[in-house]
């Protein structure tokens, strides 16, 4: 499974996922922002403030998480 090299916040709720064998993912979180588990996130400012941990997971502080795995099981769908 790919790592999580770096996470680029946009200010139009998608995220730029730089991996480890030089791919790059755009994931839109738009459609997520209407679940319980990402509401939070819909403050941008809160949503700016995602960071890598662990090399394969999204952390916004105490909110939510998320995944590499999950991104890319949601994007093969």
């Amino acid at each position: 499974m790919p790592k999580v090299v770096r996470v680029i916040p946009n200010d139009d709720h998608t995220l730029l996922i730089e991996l480890n064998n030089q791919h790059k993912i755009i994931y839109d979180m738009r459609s997520r922002l209407q679940s319980l588990r990402f509401s939070g996130l819909r403050d941008l400012n809160l949503f700016k403030r995602v960071r890598v941990e662990y090399e394969n997971t999204l952390v916004w502080d105490s909110l939510c998480e998320i995944t590499i795995d999950e991104i890319l099981n949601r994007i093969e769908r």
